[in-house]
């Protein structure tokens, strides 16, 4: 499946769930089926041209008995009959991503060479948050190479701030 399929799989669940008005539920029963997805032989098993499609839907009816909507289900039971149960995870992303730039939220991750505290973060989002215009929620990761300060990554933007990019940069420009 090309990422324009899946794509079309997010926005179609996104109408969906719009319509029903249960965003966040959609959210937590793909997260459910995907857990329960995890192990890659079911995954190898509902992606077998070999198998027919009803014993692909009863294993998946069992396995999640009553635990997710019947919209979200019917979705990864689409997934089965196209082969394509590996691209759930990414539907997923996607899905988040729809809903987010419906409450207008930009998600992004500060890395750092040490844990940064929730004071630390909070600053950092604050700062960043007019930079972006969104309300930011942010994740931190810990990197030691990068020395000292911090990469932030929103969306498709890169601010790097690190004691790594700075030195880097000083090298060049005394070769030059």
């Amino acid at each position: 499946m090309a990422v324009i399929v899946t794509k079309r799989f997010s926005k179609a669940a996104f109408d969906i769930a719009t319509k029903e008005g249960k965003l966040d539920s959609w959210i937590t029963d793909m997260n459910k089926i995907k857990d329960l997805l995890d192990n890659k032989g079911l995954i190898e098993f509902f992606n077998s041209p070999r198998l027919p499609l009803p014993k692909k839907l009863e294993l998946l009816d069992t396995l999640i008995d009553g635990k997710v909507g019947s919209s979200s289900r019917n979705l990864v039971a689409l997934l089965i009959d196209r082969n394509g149960v590996d691209k759930l995870e990414s539907i997923i992303e996607e899905f988040r991503s729809l809903i987010d730039a419906q409450k207008n939220v930009a998600r992004g991750q500060i890395i750092s060479a040490i844990p940064l505290n929730d004071n630390q973060l909070s600053e950092i989002r604050d700062a960043l948050q007019g930079y972006i215009g969104n309300e930011l929620i942010l994740t931190n990761t810990v990197d030691k190479s990068i020395i000292g300060g911090m990469i932030a990554r929103i969306g498709d933007k890169l601010i790097d701030a690190s004691l790594r990019y700075k030195i880097t940069k000083m090298r060049s420009d005394l070769a030059r």
